[in-house]
């Protein structure tokens, strides 16, 4: 716990440190290219901030889909793992089988060869 907080801090003073070394920085932003999407002596660090709050806003699609295929799975491991419930692969695989032990029972006997 003690070296978490450390840690904590020390990232804490490297992000301030950036920010108070880069107030003074500024820059123009164009967002489109007409005269409505340009910003002039903005901060660097705001726009920083900006585009790090828009990356991370980008990735919650992802992690929501992520989360619902892991539910998704999870469940269907629950239906399989249930006593008496097969899957449809399996059920698929026993009546290949099925039919193959029919038609080798149902096979004439003109059709196979004597030996003599």
């Amino acid at each position: 716990m003690p070296l978490r907080l450390i840690w904590y801090i020390l990232i804490l003073i490297c992000l301030f440190t950036f920010v108070g070394l880069n107030l003074g920085n500024m820059s123009d932003v164009n967002i489109w290219f007409t005269e409505a999407g340009h910003f002039k002596d903005v901060p660097i660090v705001i726009s920083f901030f900006v585009m790090y709050i828009l990356g991370a806003l980008s990735v919650i699609p992802y992690l929501i889909g992520s989360g619902l295929k892991q539910q998704k799975q999870k469940k269907q491991l629950k239906r399989e793992s249930l006593p008496g419930a097969a899957s449809n692969d399996d059920k698929k695989k026993s009546r290949k089988l099925l039919k193959k032990k029919v038609e080798k029972t149902e096979e004439p006997e003109a059709s196979k060869p004597e030996l003599l």
